[in-house]
């Protein structure tokens, strides 16, 4: 049971007092405030400043060993070049002057709670809008658990640590890391920390036959987390996963296999009541690890982006957390406009219960899938990939500002393409390629290549754009995909896939919004900061 921590009445009396004395501060009674603006007054805006900090945190590669993780980051200087066009920039020519006010990215271990490691350095990038591919290092025991095993004879059990990764000054902004295959192919993204987190996938009878779920605490203080979870029979009691405290700076690995088994899928809840963790999830089957990426949480509408066609029936996985009937309604936005591919019958889905429907409607059509119901859900699709559960994607917010994705391939049997859906009104694209050049720059400084194309996606519709290297990239190099609605766009919903040999779908990553400014309120003295009307 979470603890309840009651503030007395007392102290939000004194908290209201000390707020309204400063409020009055600078304005005498003798001075009443006009009832009306007058011609050269006007109300107070909305300012728009850049970002200065990102968190992230990247989950523990899987097995335990090295991680290879892509990064781009740089704001004004991520997706800038020209529509149509390519050019080539070196590391320091992004605009932002010397290091010190580029700012930088830090990325540092966060160990296993309860397992002495050998502490990791940090590891830094600080080129402005430059893909950076890096090597994090495994973590490795010691103490008495390493020198126990050497003793015994024991295989050393490899202990798992997340990253976290931090953005400072101007490397803040548009911030993204993934965690990558030793080729820089995005495998998942690096997590944003929260309070409430939700995941959505297969379990044993899907593939999903050892569930992981890695919870990261990048912060100063600790976390408490409670974990809930839902399958296809029910609410499901998830063991000791109520309460888990996260140290500062440090990893929690928890095993969810037990509640996978029996089950065709799983709903899983991350809630913290003290702090905050940024969490991820993986499902594997002999050997061969998949991960569930991060699905927005229960809505009434909800949009699941990037479901390219496949030789084999996609499938949805659909989670109702509340006690009411959902009855869910489902929409394809394809190349062709909308199409419902179970008619005009609704999916229904008893309170505190998750199901899997396969999508063999549509008939390997690219698509989205638009999710409407009469009480809150959220949803997610799996697309079966040559082995293991299968590659994922899910529910995700539309793009604002930009969104990035760090690791793609194109070349030796690679292709990547976008998948843009507008499901209200039509929208503008930018699209720019960024990766690292095969030739030096200036007084042999890295350097970057980038290319760029505008798009439009007609309204209800969704558009497959392939992307690769641009040219004079350095070859077999990954490349980072930058998205960019335009102004006057309606809302933007998009994916990057990979496919391997023109067939197999190997990996697929939901776009999440990289934002380089923020909107801050108009200050007042007012109780509405902490009274809203």
């Amino acid at each position: 049971m979470r603890a309840v921590h009651l503030v007395p009445a007392a102290a939000v009396l004194v908290a209201l007092g000390a707020i309204g004395g400063v409020a009055q501060l600078g304005h005498p009674a003798t001075a009443p405030r006009p009832a009306t603006l007058g011609p050269t007054s006007s109300p107070a805006a909305i300012r728009q400043v850049p970002v200065t900090a990102a968190a992230r945190a990247c989950p523990p590669a899987p097995g335990g060993g090295a991680a290879p993780v892509a990064l781009l980051a740089g704001g004004s200087s991520v997706g800038g070049s020209s529509a149509g066009g390519s050019s080539a920039t070196g590391s320091s020519a992004a605009g932002h002057g010397p290091t010190d006010q580029r700012g930088q990215v830090e990325l540092t271990a966060l160990p296993p709670v309860g397992l002495p490691v050998r502490a990791a350095g940090p590891v830094r990038a600080q080129s402005p809008g430059a893909l950076a591919l890096l090597t994090l290092p495994a973590a490795k025991a010691t103490g008495q658990q390493a020198t126990g095993q050497q003793a015994t004879g024991q295989q050393a059990t490899q202990p798992v640590q997340g990253w976290s990764v931090a953005g400072g000054g101007a490397m803040a902004q548009g911030l993204e890391a993934e965690l990558t295959q030793d080729s820089g192919l995005a495998s998942v993204r690096c997590a944003e920390p929260g309070s409430d987190l939700w995941f959505l996938g297969p379990g044993q009878q899907n593939g999903g036959s050892q569930v992981q779920l890695d919870l990261m605490n990048v912060d100063s203080t600790a976390a408490s987390v409670d974990v809930s979870v839902i399958n296809d029979g029910g609410q499901v009691e998830a063991g000791n996963d109520n309460g888990i405290t996260v140290p500062p700076h440090q990893t929690v690995t928890e095993s969810l296999s037990s509640v996978a088994r029996g089950s065709g899928v799983l709903a899983i809840e991350v809630h913290t009541s003290i702090g905050r963790v940024a969490a991820d999830v993986s499902a594997e089957s002999h050997g061969v690890t998949s991960w569930l990426p991060g699905t927005a949480a229960p809505s009434t509408r909800l949009v699941i982006p990037g479901v390219p066609p496949s030789g084999s029936t996609a499938g949805l996985f659909l989670a109702n957390p509340g006690n009411s009937t959902a009855h869910v309604t489902v929409t394809a936005i394809t190349p062709q406009g909308h199409i419902r591919p179970f008619g005009s019958e609704s999916v229904d889905l008893p309170g505190q219960s998750a199901s899997y429907v396969a999508l063999s409607p549509l008939g390997g059509t690219t698509a989205a899938l638009q999710i409407t119901s009469n009480v809150p859900v959220t949803g997610a699709v799996v697309v079966p990939g040559s082995s293991g559960p299968g590659v994922l994607t899910a529910a995700t917010a539309p793009i604002s500002e930009q969104a990035i994705v760090a690791g793609n391939l194109s070349g030796a049997g690679m292709a990547a393409s976008v998948l843009l859906s507008a499901p209200g009104t039509a929208a503008r694209v930018r699209l720019t390629e960024i990766a690292p050049a095969s030739r030096a720059g200036a007084n042999g400084s890295s350097s970057s290549v980038t290319a760029s194309q505008v798009v439009s996606v007609k309204a209800g519709h969704t558009l497959a754009v392939p992307v690769k290297a641009p040219s004079g990239a350095k070859h077999d190099s990954a490349f980072a995909l930058v998205i960019t609605p335009l102004p006057g766009s309606g809302p933007l919903y998009a994916a990057r896939v990979e496919t391997q040999d023109h067939s197999s779908v190997v990996s697929i990553i939901p776009a999440a919004s990289a934002l380089s400014t923020i909107s801050l309120p108009p200050v007042r003295d007012s109780y509405d900061a902490i009274s809203p009307p």
